[in-house]
């Protein structure tokens, strides 16, 4: 994988978005939200086994989609993820020859009454793209702009 940067435009101002940067973490990332819901699926389906195949593709149905449109322009793709709420730096985008994988992350602390606890509000999206053919991903560039992630890459 190659360790581009993608560029991000926020309120009007740019700050980059590492393409690739820790990408093994999400990917863990993803496995783990997965394997969670997974497990949530068997245990409300009575803790039946035999069924784990069904579980995980049900919860990677629920946990990762897929990016509704790849435009095409000359030798050019484009793909756009609403990221509504996400600053630049809760963003990973990692660009492989035959997909791109999208991530947003974020945690908010909520502030409680004394001597309650805290509520954690937890907030991802996970969006990939599989290309009709190979990228050349060191073309990579990303912007994030009024809540939608753009990508560009050029085919190979």
């Amino acid at each position: 994988m190659s360790s581009q940067s993608a560029a991000t435009a926020s309120k009007g101002s740019s700050s980059p978005i590492p393409a690739n940067s820790a990408i093994h973490q999400v990917y863990d990332r993803i496995r783990e939200r997965i394997a969670r819901r997974a497990y949530d699926l068997y245990q409300q389906d009575g803790n039946q086994p035999g069924r784990d195949m069904r579980h995980w593709l049900q919860a990677e149905s629920e946990i990762l989609t897929d990016v509704p449109e790849i435009r095409e322009s000359g030798s050019w793709y484009t793909i756009n993820v609403p990221l509504r709420g996400f600053a630049a730096h809760e963003v990973r985008v990692s660009v492989e020859a035959q997909r791109a994988i999208v991530a947003a992350e974020k945690q908010e602390v909520t502030a409680s009454e004394p001597g309650r606890a805290s509520n954690v509000l937890e907030q991802a999206v996970f969006a990939r793209a599989k290309w009709p053919i190979d990228v050349d991903p060191a073309t990579a560039s990303a912007y994030l702009m009024n809540g939608v992630l753009t990508l560009t890459v050029k085919r190979t």
